[in-house]
């Protein structure tokens, strides 16, 4: 696996364009959509020796330019014919008024629009020079090779001004879209994303066809290499300076071990929007860019066009790199699935350019995202470590939902909005045999032939289940712990039945079995408690030979009333948030106890006297339980226990 180690902690320096933003035409004046001419600088006048290049030669002013090819051609074919190439041919004085016209037209202030004349002539004095080489020691070849270098000189300074001219906006559009990131302690700011309004990279078709005769042109003359090195300065400069306004400057791989994950999570949110923005748009608008203008020599650009952004993306991959040898901690999961994702979408933006030459550039990404892979992969492994060393001492009160089971689900949950990209990692990783060992085993109605990342969700939940039971116990009063395995139990499923992803993957057959459970805890929380209340109130033992014993009667209603309160008083803090829950639960208690206290106090109701007495054993009225019931589960520290009189 290929290492990209952070060689320098700084972008600034890491770009061959940036010692070129001073190019020879930095000091033109950009060019408006209204103007039809380019000032040229003024550097061109000297760049050749005036006595070489006849700077003698008046220029008349009804110079006929097709005559002037017209006889270059005659003089190509006369000297191409020559069987003796041991004297060269003496220059014919259209040279000298030839060279007079080029001078012209490569030191005017101003550049014609039409420069017909220059394509043409380049492809005279190619065929010219072609003929000469046949002759030794000729000073005609010096002459007619001066030329087509000016001519060259010319056109790649144009070319250098055309590239520099863009329309571009001063600063890259962006449109701001939901983020998937979530966080267990804050909102994470949106990611912008790529605008496709963006006119980028703002060339209108008249310049991109300018610089397509050009480049033919320079190519055509053996001019490629210069051709290519104004190109990818250019557009290299530009390309930075799109990144360098989204302050990919500011992203330092050196830094990245010192600082703390509040402030690295901004400096890799930072990151992504540069990936994306370079990936989904400045990618392919450079792309179009260059095949429009390489039309003809489209392999040339192919292989130019990796050179110009792979400094940028060698950069790019450096700090990512030193961002996965971080140590894996739960809560850094998301920020790496967002990596991922926006690596993987500069792989694709690469390798929909099918080109060979990108090969080497794919070999590294994908060496960096399978790095990005195996810290994901351990951060699955850090929260099951988590969740098997929690081990609070403090049961919750009242028997609530366990901050760690809110914790899990909605982690899982969260996890699963990048489920297409968690099933590709741990698929590979099954293939690398990188998954981490864990102690628990998937549920035997677990469906075997699951995927990875189901069998890992699985573990967990494993994990959580065993971690909850072991939690259970620091309850002493067994109704209580009956009550939290059921709030618990009840949250998991809810949250689970919330997320198809999440119940896909664990499948019905999990989700019948935890219904099932709850309902178990359900029941022996209603056996533990309210079974034991209507042992007080049964008719055993109040007859005695055919009468009603006062005393044992009496003393029913007091066991009744004595533990209906403390019953109230001991289970009014617990709580039972899910509603649903609560309503179940309250409904079942009325429907076990309320017809059997009626019942009983409508049966012995008449032995007591009215008034006191009564009131002193039958405190409590049917609907006095009913409502009393109904405050439960709220968490409420000191309910009025109000009561109907007879």
């Amino acid at each position: 696996m290929e290492k990209h180690s952070s060689k320098s902690g700084s972008f600034i320096g890491r770009h061959r364009w940036r010692s070129n933003l001073e190019s020879p035409r930095s000091s033109f004046s950009h060019k408006s959509h209204h103007h039809k001419s380019r000032v040229l600088p003024d550097t061109l006048i000297h760049s050749e020796s005036s006595d070489d290049l006849n700077d003698s030669i008046p220029l008349p002013d009804d110079v006929d330019h097709n005559q002037i090819l017209a006889d270059l051609d005659a003089f190509a074919h006369r000297i191409s014919n020559i069987q003796d190439k041991t004297t060269p041919p003496e220059l014919p004085d259209v040279i000298d008024t030839f060279s007079a016209v080029i001078k012209s037209k490569t030191r005017k202030s101003t550049v014609d629009e039409d420069n017909t004349f220059l394509y043409e002539s380049v492809h005279r004095l190619c065929k010219l020079k072609t003929a000469l080489a046949e002759f030794s020691n000729t000073s005609q070849l010096d002459k007619i090779g001066k030329l087509l270098r000016q001519i060259m000189k010319f056109m790649e300074e144009e070319l250098r001004a055309l590239l520099v001219d863009s329309h571009v906006s001063r600063e890259p559009k962006l449109k701001v879209i939901s983020s998937k990131h979530f966080s267990f302690k804050s909102e994470r700011c949106p990611i912008p994303e790529p605008s496709k309004d963006e006119d980028y990279p703002g060339f209108l078709e008249e310049d991109i066809s300018k610089m397509n005769k050009i480049v033919k042109t320079m190519i055509s003359a053996g001019y490629k290499n210069e051709c290519s090195n104004a190109y990818s300065i250019a557009r290299g400069n530009a390309l930075y300076e799109q990144l360098r306004r989204l302050n990919f400057e500011k992203l330092n791989a050196e830094e990245v071990q010192k600082l703390s994950w509040e402030w690295l999570e901004a400096d890799i949110t930072r990151w992504i929007r540069i990936i994306k923005h370079f990936s989904h748009f400045l990618i392919p608008a450079e792309w179009k860019l260059g095949e429009l203008v390489f039309s003809d020599d489209s392999s040339i650009f192919r292989g130019l066009f990796v050179n110009l952004i792979r400094s940028l993306i060698t950069s790019l991959l450096d700090y990512a790199a030193t961002v996965a040898m971080m140590k894996p901690s739960a809560e850094r999961l998301f920020k790496f699935l967002d990596m991922h994702e926006a690596l993987h979408g500069l792989k694709d933006a690469i390798n929909g350019e099918e080109h060979e030459s990108c090969i080497d550039l794919n070999s590294e990404i994908s060496s960096v995202i399978e790095r990005i892979a195996e810290g994901v992969v351990n951060m699955f492994g850090d929260l099951e470590k988590s969740i098997r060393h929690d081990a609070a001492k403090t049961p919750v009160p009242g028997g609530a939902v366990h901050p760690l089971t809110r914790y899990v689900l909605n982690y899982l949950r969260y996890a699963c909005d990048y489920v297409d990209t968690l099933e590709q990692i741990f698929q590979q990783s099954t293939k690398l045999n990188q998954l981490p060992t864990s102690s628990s085993s998937p549920p035997e109605d677990m469906d075997t032939e699951k995927s990875p990342l189901a069998a890992q969700i699985a573990s967990v939940m494993s994990l959580l289940d065993g971690n909850l039971a072991v939690k259970s116990t620091l309850y002493k009063d067994p109704s209580l712990r009956d009550i939290f395995l059921m709030n618990n139990g009840r949250y998991i499923l809810q949250k689970v039945k919330g997320s198809s992803e999440i119940k896909k993957m664990l499948g019905d057959n999990w989700c019948r079995r935890r219904s099932s459970e709850v309902r178990h805890y359900h029941k022996s929380y209603q056996r533990e408690t309210w079974a034991r209340l209507l042992q007080c109130i049964t008719q055993e033992g109040i007859l005695v030979n055919g009468k009603v014993n006062k005393k044992v009667l009496k003393e029913r209603f007091k066991n009744f009333n004595a533990m209906f309160d403390e019953i109230h008083k001991t289970q009014g803090p617990w709580v039972v948030s899910d509603e649903q829950l609560q309503s179940e639960l309250r409904a079942s208690i009325s429907a076990v106890v309320i017809p059997a206290y009626r019942s009983f106090v409508g049966r012995y109701k008449h032995h007591f006297e009215a008034g006191k007495n009564m009131d002193k054993y039958i405190k409590y009225q049917p609907e006095d339980i009913e409502a009393l019931i109904e405050t439960l589960f709220e968490g409420n520290h000191s309910t009025s226990m109000s009561r109907r009189r007879f």
